[in-house]
């Protein structure tokens, strides 16, 4: 039986969670390359500026920062930085990025239940809630140096349990909201087929994939293995959650079929990103 306390065992986890990082920094730089048309449409000003764009822009940015500032934490160059600044730096803006994209998800029942003074007010509270939590996540953490470097964090097993379970919880109840919301209003067929169009696989996926990194962190194997898996699960949850945003987007392919149907459904921000015979931008929110 592996004892995962050994500290040959935490150093051959280290090196295996070093390369994982390195591994997801690829990943997520080949998916924000690949799915940059938002923001520069922004740059350009094609489209306007949109409150629900927030979220999306800010998750995407604070990731790819966190994940170069981890990956840079991991090298054998940080024998003279300060390490701890430089994990808070790293930890606030991988756990916003958290946050923005299970924000992602909330903006739908946030916008089909407007009518609903009480449903807004309680998804408003479930949110301060979640940053609540990951603020604690954010600040409450020490520095376990390797080989003179900066090495990794160390953050209590409970916490980063208890942030897990609630990051799931509260994407399964944008997910809830959601559905029942669409169920409750007219023309239920077409929008359960919206629904389908604009990701809920993706929202699916952001619901799940946590659940390694929570089942991981409960065990309490060694401080190593407590964070190993939460740079995947937010890169996957991010990607995921951005998705469902590029997916809303009417794309010229399908302007002239969505658009009659997509006026009384506020799911999001859907836009019509500029092409060279069309420069004008619609948002349905």
């Amino acid at each position: 039986m592996v004892n995962w306390n050994d500290p040959n065992v935490i150093s051959e986890c280290s090196n295996i969670l070093e390369r994982i990082n390195f591994i997801c920094l690829g990943l997520y730089t080949w998916e924000y390359a690949r799915s940059w048309q938002i923001e520069f449409a922004l740059i350009c000003r094609h489209i306007p500026p949109r409150w629900p764009l927030l979220p999306y822009i800010t998750g995407r940015i604070l990731l790819l920062t966190s994940m170069i500032l981890i990956c840079w934490l991991n090298s054998s160059t940080t024998q003279n930085a300060d390490c701890h600044s430089a994990f808070l730096a790293f930890s606030f803006a991988a756990n916003a990025a958290i946050g923005c994209s299970s924000l992602n998800l909330m903006l739908r029942p946030f916008m089909i239940w407007r009518a609903s003074r009480y449903v807004r007010i309680f998804l408003v509270l479930a949110t301060i809630g979640h940053w609540i939590f990951l603020l604690r996540v954010m600040i409450d953490f020490s520095v376990m140096r390797v080989n003179g470097n900066c090495g990794f964090m160390v953050v209590d097993h409970t916490d980063m349990t208890t942030l897990f379970v609630y990051t799931m919880g509260y994407d399964i109840l944008a997910l809830a909201l959601t559905i029942i919301g669409l169920r409750n209003m007219p023309s239920s067929n077409a929008m359960w087929k919206m629904l389908r169009k604009q990701g809920i696989t993706y929202v699916l996926i952001t619901c799940l994939v946590n659940i390694i990194p929570t089942v991981v962190a409960s065990l309490n194997l060694n401080t190593v293995m407590n964070v190993a898996f939460a740079i995947p699960a937010s890169v996957v949850s991010t990607i995921a959650s951005s998705r469902i945003v590029i997916t809303f987007l009417d794309l010229q392919s399908s302007a002239s079929s969505e658009e009659t149907g997509s006026r009384d459904v506020p799911l999001t921000t859907m836009l019509t990103l500029p092409t060279a015979s069309s420069m004008d931008a619609q948002d349905f929110v």
